[in-house]
Protein backbone atom coordinates (compact mmCIF):
# COMPACT_ATOMS: atom_id res chain seq x y z
CA UNK A 1 0.00 0.00 0.00
CA UNK A 2 3.15 2.56 0.88
CA UNK A 3 4.38 1.42 -2.16
CA UNK A 4 1.74 2.51 -4.44
CA UNK A 5 0.60 5.51 -2.60
CA UNK A 6 4.46 6.45 -3.51
CA UNK A 7 4.22 5.78 -6.86
CA UNK A 8 1.01 8.02 -7.39
CA UNK A 9 2.66 10.53 -5.62
CA UNK A 10 5.79 10.53 -8.25
CA UNK A 11 2.82 10.59 -11.52
CA UNK A 12 0.98 13.39 -9.83
CA UNK A 13 4.35 15.52 -9.53
CA UNK A 14 5.53 14.47 -13.24
CA UNK A 15 2.22 15.72 -14.64
CA UNK A 16 2.31 18.95 -12.74
CA UNK A 17 6.26 19.63 -13.69
CA UNK A 18 6.11 21.74 -16.84
CA UNK A 19 7.36 20.79 -20.44
CA UNK A 20 11.20 19.59 -20.10
CA UNK A 21 13.28 19.30 -23.68
CA UNK A 22 13.26 16.50 -25.02
CA UNK A 23 16.37 16.95 -26.38
CA UNK A 24 19.38 19.21 -25.04
CA UNK A 25 22.86 17.52 -26.58
CA UNK A 26 23.90 17.63 -30.09
CA UNK A 27 20.54 19.10 -31.40
CA UNK A 28 19.58 21.55 -29.41
CA UNK A 29 20.49 25.41 -27.78
CA UNK A 30 19.54 26.01 -24.62
CA UNK A 31 19.43 29.85 -22.50
CA UNK A 32 19.12 29.80 -19.40
CA UNK A 33 18.54 31.97 -16.08
CA UNK A 34 15.92 33.59 -17.56
CA UNK A 35 13.54 35.43 -14.75
CA UNK A 36 9.91 36.31 -15.59
CA UNK A 37 7.40 37.59 -13.24
CA UNK A 38 3.81 37.36 -14.75
CA UNK A 39 0.22 38.33 -13.58
CA UNK A 40 -2.51 36.62 -15.12
CA UNK A 41 -6.34 35.79 -14.48
CA UNK A 42 -5.19 32.17 -12.76
CA UNK A 43 -2.27 30.13 -12.49
CA UNK A 44 -2.05 28.21 -15.93
CA UNK A 45 -2.46 31.98 -17.97
CA UNK A 46 0.38 33.30 -15.96
CA UNK A 47 2.77 30.56 -16.29
CA UNK A 48 1.98 30.22 -20.05
CA UNK A 49 2.94 33.79 -20.45
CA UNK A 50 5.68 33.49 -18.70
CA UNK A 51 6.91 30.75 -21.12
CA UNK A 52 6.25 33.11 -24.03
CA UNK A 53 7.69 36.10 -22.16
CA UNK A 54 11.33 33.65 -21.81
CA UNK A 55 11.37 32.96 -25.41
CA UNK A 56 11.76 36.82 -26.33
CA UNK A 57 14.60 37.10 -24.22
CA UNK A 58 16.14 34.08 -25.19
CA UNK A 59 16.23 34.53 -28.88
CA UNK A 60 18.60 37.71 -28.92
CA UNK A 61 20.82 35.60 -26.28
CA UNK A 62 21.17 32.96 -28.15
CA UNK A 63 21.64 35.53 -31.47
CA UNK A 64 24.37 37.34 -29.82
CA UNK A 65 26.26 34.28 -28.86
CA UNK A 66 26.63 32.58 -32.00
CA UNK A 67 27.19 35.25 -33.90
CA UNK A 68 29.42 37.54 -31.83
CA UNK A 69 27.11 40.23 -32.30
CA UNK A 70 24.90 42.93 -29.46
CA UNK A 71 21.37 40.98 -28.34
CA UNK A 72 20.15 44.41 -29.89
CA UNK A 73 20.84 43.55 -33.42
CA UNK A 74 18.91 40.40 -33.32
CA UNK A 75 16.16 40.25 -35.79
CA UNK A 76 12.86 40.72 -34.62
CA UNK A 77 10.70 37.05 -34.62
CA UNK A 78 6.77 36.86 -34.56
CA UNK A 79 5.67 34.84 -31.46
CA UNK A 80 4.52 32.12 -34.37
CA UNK A 81 8.42 31.70 -35.45
CA UNK A 82 9.77 31.41 -32.07
CA UNK A 83 6.86 28.60 -31.11
CA UNK A 84 7.91 26.87 -34.37
CA UNK A 85 12.11 27.17 -32.92
CA UNK A 86 11.25 26.52 -29.52
CA UNK A 87 11.69 22.60 -28.78
CA UNK A 88 11.10 23.06 -25.09
CA UNK A 89 11.02 24.88 -21.42
CA UNK A 90 13.21 24.00 -18.51
CA UNK A 91 12.21 25.35 -15.06
CA UNK A 92 15.04 25.80 -12.64
CA UNK A 93 13.03 27.41 -10.32
CA UNK A 94 9.16 28.37 -9.26
CA UNK A 95 7.19 30.23 -7.24
CA UNK A 96 3.43 30.80 -7.95
CA UNK A 97 -0.30 31.87 -7.31
CA UNK A 98 -3.89 32.08 -8.40
CA UNK A 99 -2.78 34.88 -10.30
CA UNK A 100 0.78 35.46 -10.45
CA UNK A 101 4.16 33.50 -11.81
CA UNK A 102 7.64 33.77 -10.46
CA UNK A 103 10.37 31.48 -12.23
CA UNK A 104 13.88 31.28 -13.82
CA UNK A 105 13.16 29.13 -16.74
CA UNK A 106 15.56 27.73 -19.55
CA UNK A 107 14.99 27.87 -23.04
CA UNK A 108 15.83 24.74 -25.39
CA UNK A 109 15.74 25.65 -29.22
CA UNK A 110 15.95 23.19 -32.17
CA UNK A 111 19.13 23.44 -34.20
CA UNK A 112 17.93 22.95 -37.50
CA UNK A 113 15.23 24.91 -37.39
CA UNK A 114 17.46 27.86 -35.48
CA UNK A 115 19.17 27.59 -38.02
CA UNK A 116 17.31 29.41 -40.76
CA UNK A 117 17.59 32.33 -38.73
CA UNK A 118 20.73 32.40 -37.89
CA UNK A 119 22.82 32.00 -41.07
CA UNK A 120 25.73 31.13 -42.14
CA UNK A 121 27.47 33.61 -39.03
CA UNK A 122 25.63 31.07 -36.80
CA UNK A 123 28.69 29.10 -35.97
CA UNK A 124 31.28 31.79 -37.38
CA UNK A 125 32.71 32.31 -33.76
CA UNK A 126 33.76 29.45 -31.51
CA UNK A 127 37.25 28.35 -30.04
CA UNK A 128 39.20 25.46 -29.72
CA UNK A 129 38.94 22.64 -26.78
CA UNK A 130 39.62 24.55 -23.43
CA UNK A 131 40.54 22.19 -20.09
CA UNK A 132 38.19 23.97 -17.64
CA UNK A 133 39.20 23.91 -13.46
CA UNK A 134 36.50 25.56 -11.85
CA UNK A 135 38.56 26.07 -8.75
CA UNK A 136 36.55 26.97 -5.59
CA UNK A 137 37.79 27.92 -2.28
CA UNK A 138 35.33 27.83 0.76
CA UNK A 139 36.43 28.56 4.23
CA UNK A 140 40.26 28.46 2.92
CA UNK A 141 39.90 24.82 1.75
CA UNK A 142 40.65 24.87 -2.33
CA UNK A 143 39.69 21.79 -4.55
CA UNK A 144 38.84 21.59 -8.28
CA UNK A 145 37.84 17.77 -8.81
CA UNK A 146 38.96 16.02 -5.78
CA UNK A 147 35.08 17.00 -4.20
CA UNK A 148 31.90 17.49 -5.58
CA UNK A 149 31.29 20.96 -4.99
CA UNK A 150 28.32 23.60 -5.30
CA UNK A 151 31.34 25.86 -8.08
CA UNK A 152 31.44 22.34 -9.97
CA UNK A 153 27.52 21.90 -10.04
CA UNK A 154 26.89 25.33 -11.28
CA UNK A 155 29.10 24.56 -14.38
CA UNK A 156 27.68 21.05 -14.94
CA UNK A 157 23.79 22.97 -14.89
CA UNK A 158 25.78 25.63 -17.73
CA UNK A 159 27.15 22.77 -19.98
CA UNK A 160 23.63 22.44 -21.96
CA UNK A 161 23.68 26.06 -22.60
CA UNK A 162 24.71 28.04 -25.88
CA UNK A 163 28.12 29.71 -25.62
CA UNK A 164 31.03 30.40 -28.15
CA UNK A 165 33.82 28.49 -25.41
CA UNK A 166 34.43 25.04 -26.34
CA UNK A 167 34.60 23.53 -22.52
CA UNK A 168 36.06 20.50 -21.75
CA UNK A 169 35.15 18.83 -18.45
CA UNK A 170 37.05 15.89 -16.60
CA UNK A 171 34.95 13.19 -15.19
CA UNK A 172 36.45 13.77 -11.83
CA UNK A 173 37.89 10.00 -11.79
CA UNK A 174 40.86 8.87 -9.23
CA UNK A 175 43.31 10.04 -12.48
CA UNK A 176 41.82 13.45 -12.55
CA UNK A 177 42.06 14.10 -8.54
CA UNK A 178 45.75 13.11 -8.93
CA UNK A 179 46.50 15.46 -11.67
CA UNK A 180 44.19 18.37 -11.82
CA UNK A 181 45.13 19.47 -8.25
CA UNK A 182 45.27 23.20 -6.88
CA UNK A 183 48.86 23.44 -6.93
CA UNK A 184 48.85 22.52 -10.95
CA UNK A 185 46.93 25.87 -11.25
CA UNK A 186 49.42 27.83 -9.83
CA UNK A 187 52.57 25.73 -12.13
CA UNK A 188 53.71 27.91 -15.11
CA UNK A 189 55.71 24.95 -16.14
CA UNK A 190 54.74 24.52 -20.00
CA UNK A 191 56.07 20.39 -19.99
CA UNK A 192 53.47 19.68 -17.27
CA UNK A 193 50.61 21.65 -19.21
CA UNK A 194 51.27 19.95 -22.39
CA UNK A 195 51.33 16.35 -20.73
CA UNK A 196 47.60 17.80 -19.17
CA UNK A 197 46.49 19.13 -21.99
CA UNK A 198 47.17 16.33 -24.34
CA UNK A 199 45.74 13.99 -22.15
CA UNK A 200 42.19 15.47 -22.38
CA UNK A 201 42.45 16.81 -26.03
CA UNK A 202 42.59 20.43 -25.24
CA UNK A 203 44.91 23.30 -26.25
CA UNK A 204 43.82 25.62 -23.75
CA UNK A 205 43.41 25.70 -19.95
CA UNK A 206 41.07 28.44 -18.22
CA UNK A 207 40.43 28.28 -14.62
CA UNK A 208 37.21 30.30 -13.09
CA UNK A 209 37.48 30.76 -9.09
CA UNK A 210 34.95 31.64 -6.38
CA UNK A 211 36.31 32.58 -3.57
CA UNK A 212 33.10 32.84 -0.95
CA UNK A 213 33.01 34.18 2.91
CA UNK A 214 30.42 33.43 5.06
CA UNK A 215 28.79 36.57 7.21
CA UNK A 216 28.13 34.15 9.98
CA UNK A 217 26.53 30.41 9.92
CA UNK A 218 23.42 30.90 8.10
CA UNK A 219 23.88 34.22 7.62
CA UNK A 220 24.47 36.36 3.97
CA UNK A 221 27.92 34.77 1.62
CA UNK A 222 30.08 37.05 -0.41
CA UNK A 223 31.49 35.53 -3.50
CA UNK A 224 34.92 36.98 -5.09
CA UNK A 225 34.76 34.66 -9.07
CA UNK A 226 37.74 35.69 -10.88
CA UNK A 227 38.02 34.39 -14.35
CA UNK A 228 42.33 33.54 -15.16
CA UNK A 229 43.34 31.49 -18.43
CA UNK A 230 46.37 29.98 -19.56
CA UNK A 231 49.43 28.16 -17.28
CA UNK A 232 50.27 31.68 -15.79
CA UNK A 233 46.70 32.14 -14.74
CA UNK A 234 46.37 35.65 -16.04
CA UNK A 235 43.36 37.32 -15.09
CA UNK A 236 40.50 38.54 -17.47
CA UNK A 237 38.45 39.96 -14.98
CA UNK A 238 36.77 39.71 -11.68
CA UNK A 239 33.16 40.58 -9.87
CA UNK A 240 31.70 40.15 -6.69
CA UNK A 241 28.03 38.30 -5.87
CA UNK A 242 26.41 38.41 -2.50
CA UNK A 243 23.06 36.42 -1.46
CA UNK A 244 21.27 36.65 1.35
CA UNK A 245 21.12 33.13 2.89
CA UNK A 246 23.02 29.65 2.16
CA UNK A 247 19.56 28.39 0.62
CA UNK A 248 19.90 31.09 -2.20
CA UNK A 249 24.04 29.98 -3.23
CA UNK A 250 23.29 27.83 -6.21
CA UNK A 251 21.53 30.79 -7.89
CA UNK A 252 24.29 33.42 -7.18
CA UNK A 253 26.73 30.31 -8.54
CA UNK A 254 24.85 30.42 -11.62
CA UNK A 255 24.68 33.94 -12.61
CA UNK A 256 28.27 33.55 -11.89
CA UNK A 257 28.85 30.99 -14.29
CA UNK A 258 27.03 33.03 -16.74
CA UNK A 259 29.02 36.24 -16.10
CA UNK A 260 32.63 34.37 -16.16
CA UNK A 261 30.82 33.18 -19.54
CA UNK A 262 31.00 36.45 -20.70
CA UNK A 263 33.69 37.25 -19.57
CA UNK A 264 35.53 34.38 -21.70
CA UNK A 265 33.46 34.59 -24.57
CA UNK A 266 34.30 39.20 -25.44
CA UNK A 267 38.04 37.89 -24.16
CA UNK A 268 38.10 35.47 -27.64
CA UNK A 269 36.17 37.87 -29.66
CA UNK A 270 38.88 40.50 -28.89
CA UNK A 271 41.73 37.86 -29.40
CA UNK A 272 42.80 37.88 -25.81
CA UNK A 273 42.03 34.80 -25.42
CA UNK A 274 44.18 32.29 -27.53
CA UNK A 275 46.10 29.34 -27.08
CA UNK A 276 50.04 29.13 -27.36
CA UNK A 277 51.48 27.68 -30.13
CA UNK A 278 53.72 25.30 -28.85
CA UNK A 279 51.25 24.17 -25.99
CA UNK A 280 49.35 21.69 -27.28
CA UNK A 281 51.04 18.69 -28.92
CA UNK A 282 49.41 17.72 -32.06
CA UNK A 283 50.29 13.99 -32.32
CA UNK A 284 48.15 13.06 -35.32
CA UNK A 285 50.33 15.39 -38.07
CA UNK A 286 53.70 13.41 -36.48
CA UNK A 287 52.11 9.99 -37.24
CA UNK A 288 51.01 11.24 -41.03
CA UNK A 289 54.29 12.73 -41.80
CA UNK A 290 56.04 9.36 -41.25
CA UNK A 291 56.79 7.11 -44.30
CA UNK A 292 55.37 3.93 -44.43
CA UNK A 293 57.92 1.35 -44.61
CA UNK A 294 58.70 -0.06 -47.77
CA UNK A 295 56.68 3.06 -49.66
CA UNK A 296 59.00 5.48 -51.53
CA UNK A 297 59.38 8.63 -49.92
CA UNK A 298 57.63 11.79 -50.60
CA UNK A 299 57.87 15.11 -49.99
CA UNK A 300 55.89 18.08 -50.02
CA UNK A 301 54.96 21.27 -47.98
CA UNK A 302 52.67 23.90 -47.87
CA UNK A 303 54.75 26.10 -48.92
CA UNK A 304 53.07 27.55 -52.82
CA UNK A 305 55.16 25.52 -54.76
CA UNK A 306 52.35 22.81 -55.66
CA UNK A 307 53.32 19.88 -53.79
CA UNK A 308 51.00 17.98 -52.44
CA UNK A 309 49.63 19.24 -48.82
CA UNK A 310 46.52 19.69 -46.55
CA UNK A 311 44.55 22.41 -44.55
CA UNK A 312 41.76 22.02 -42.53
CA UNK A 313 39.26 24.65 -41.90
CA UNK A 314 36.04 25.17 -40.13
CA UNK A 315 32.94 25.31 -41.84
CA UNK A 316 29.46 26.39 -40.74
CA UNK A 317 27.09 23.11 -41.25
CA UNK A 318 23.31 23.91 -40.33
CA UNK A 319 21.68 20.80 -41.82
CA UNK A 320 22.65 17.20 -43.90
CA UNK A 321 21.93 19.11 -46.55
CA UNK A 322 24.39 21.63 -46.73
CA UNK A 323 27.05 19.33 -45.43
CA UNK A 324 26.75 17.05 -49.01
CA UNK A 325 26.39 20.24 -51.10
CA UNK A 326 29.37 21.92 -49.94
CA UNK A 327 31.64 18.79 -49.90
CA UNK A 328 30.48 18.18 -53.36
CA UNK A 329 31.42 21.67 -54.28
CA UNK A 330 34.97 21.47 -52.81
CA UNK A 331 35.71 17.62 -54.61
CA UNK A 332 34.96 19.64 -57.75
CA UNK A 333 37.55 22.30 -57.63
CA UNK A 334 40.20 22.23 -59.62
CA UNK A 335 43.80 21.11 -57.87
CA UNK A 336 41.55 19.30 -54.92
CA UNK A 337 42.72 15.67 -54.14
CA UNK A 338 40.81 14.91 -51.56
CA UNK A 339 38.15 16.16 -48.71
CA UNK A 340 37.69 14.37 -45.55
CA UNK A 341 34.86 15.59 -42.59
CA UNK A 342 37.13 15.19 -39.92
CA UNK A 343 34.46 16.87 -37.43
CA UNK A 344 30.58 16.22 -37.85
CA UNK A 345 28.19 18.75 -36.21
CA UNK A 346 24.96 19.34 -37.68
CA UNK A 347 23.82 22.86 -36.71
CA UNK A 348 26.98 24.17 -35.64
CA UNK A 349 30.58 24.02 -36.50
CA UNK A 350 32.05 21.20 -38.10
CA UNK A 351 35.99 20.42 -39.37
CA UNK A 352 37.04 19.43 -43.26
CA UNK A 353 40.40 18.66 -44.33
CA UNK A 354 40.83 19.74 -47.60
CA UNK A 355 43.79 17.59 -49.65
CA UNK A 356 45.38 19.80 -52.63
CA UNK A 357 48.48 19.59 -54.71
CA UNK A 358 48.80 23.17 -56.56
CA UNK A 359 50.11 26.08 -54.50
CA UNK A 360 47.65 27.96 -51.92
CA UNK A 361 47.20 31.24 -54.06
CA UNK A 362 45.95 28.71 -56.79
CA UNK A 363 43.90 27.25 -54.48
CA UNK A 364 42.13 29.96 -53.18
CA UNK A 365 41.90 31.07 -56.78
CA UNK A 366 39.91 27.68 -57.63
CA UNK A 367 37.86 28.55 -54.69
CA UNK A 368 36.92 31.25 -55.10
CA UNK A 369 35.69 29.95 -59.12
CA UNK A 370 33.15 28.03 -57.12
CA UNK A 371 31.68 30.76 -54.55
CA UNK A 372 33.84 29.56 -51.69
CA UNK A 373 36.75 31.23 -49.50
CA UNK A 374 39.36 30.42 -47.15
CA UNK A 375 39.54 33.05 -44.73
CA UNK A 376 42.06 33.11 -40.79
CA UNK A 377 40.25 34.52 -37.86
CA UNK A 378 41.69 33.59 -34.65
CA UNK A 379 44.25 31.75 -35.86
CA UNK A 380 41.86 29.41 -37.11
CA UNK A 381 40.69 28.85 -41.06
CA UNK A 382 37.30 28.87 -42.00
CA UNK A 383 35.69 27.78 -45.10
CA UNK A 384 32.26 30.05 -45.81
CA UNK A 385 30.66 31.55 -49.03
CA UNK A 386 32.35 34.64 -50.47
CA UNK A 387 30.60 37.35 -49.72
CA UNK A 388 28.47 39.93 -52.42
CA UNK A 389 30.57 42.85 -51.92
CA UNK A 390 33.61 40.68 -51.88
CA UNK A 391 36.01 41.50 -54.79
CA UNK A 392 37.51 38.22 -56.50
CA UNK A 393 40.73 36.24 -55.93
CA UNK A 394 43.76 37.52 -58.23
CA UNK A 395 44.73 35.36 -60.77
CA UNK A 396 48.18 33.62 -59.67
CA UNK A 397 51.26 34.63 -61.49
CA UNK A 398 52.44 31.74 -64.13
CA UNK A 399 56.01 30.20 -62.60
CA UNK A 400 59.00 31.85 -64.10
CA UNK A 401 60.87 29.61 -66.13
CA UNK A 402 64.82 30.59 -66.06
CA UNK A 403 66.59 29.78 -68.74
CA UNK A 404 70.83 28.91 -68.73
CA UNK A 405 71.02 32.79 -70.80
CA UNK A 406 68.65 34.61 -68.31
CA UNK A 407 69.13 35.53 -64.70
CA UNK A 408 67.12 36.91 -61.54
CA UNK A 409 67.83 40.28 -60.09
CA UNK A 410 67.98 41.10 -56.23
CA UNK A 411 64.44 42.78 -56.94
CA UNK A 412 62.97 39.84 -58.89
CA UNK A 413 63.54 40.85 -62.39
CA UNK A 414 64.34 38.63 -65.06
CA UNK A 415 67.45 40.17 -67.16
CA UNK A 416 69.37 38.29 -70.34
CA UNK A 417 72.70 37.44 -69.84
CA UNK A 418 75.37 37.43 -72.33
CA UNK A 419 76.92 34.29 -72.95
CA UNK A 420 81.00 35.57 -74.15
CA UNK A 421 80.73 37.67 -70.78
CA UNK A 422 79.00 35.34 -68.34
CA UNK A 423 81.35 32.23 -69.81
CA UNK A 424 84.01 31.74 -67.71
CA UNK A 425 87.44 31.76 -68.61
CA UNK A 426 89.18 28.92 -70.42
CA UNK A 427 91.49 27.04 -68.31
CA UNK A 428 94.90 27.06 -69.38
CA UNK A 429 97.19 23.29 -69.04
CA UNK A 430 100.37 23.92 -66.80
CA UNK A 431 103.40 23.72 -68.57
CA UNK A 432 106.09 20.63 -68.42
CA UNK A 433 108.56 20.95 -65.63
CA UNK A 434 111.96 20.96 -67.03
CA UNK A 435 113.90 17.99 -67.27
CA UNK A 436 117.60 17.88 -65.53
CA UNK A 437 120.37 15.67 -66.07
CA UNK A 438 120.90 13.19 -62.79
CA UNK A 439 123.84 14.47 -60.75
CA UNK A 440 126.92 13.09 -61.26
CA UNK A 441 126.70 12.70 -65.53
CA UNK A 442 128.71 14.59 -67.59
CA UNK A 443 126.82 17.40 -69.65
Amino acid sequence: MRMLIRLILWFALGLAAPVLAQNTSGSAYAIGGIDVDVVGPNTQSARMAGYRIAQRKAWPLLWSRLTGGPATAAPRLTDAQLDAMVSGIESQGERFSQTRYIARLGVVFDRSRAATHLGATGAGLHSPPMLLLPLFNDGGAAKIYQARTPWRAAWDRFRENVTPLDYVFATGSASDNILLTTWQVTRPDRSSWRNVLTRYDAVQVLVPEARLTRAWPGGPITGLFIAREGPDARELGRFTLTSASPEALDAMLDTAVRQIDEIYAVALRDGRLQSEPDLALELAPLVGAGPLIGAPVATGADDGTGLAATIEAAVATPDAATVTALEALVRQTPGVTSVTITSMSLGGTSRMMIGYDVARDSLDYALDGKGLRLVTTNDQTLLRRRLPDEPPVPAPRPPVIVSPDTAVSAEGQIETVDPARAAPPPVRAPAPPATRPPSGEAM
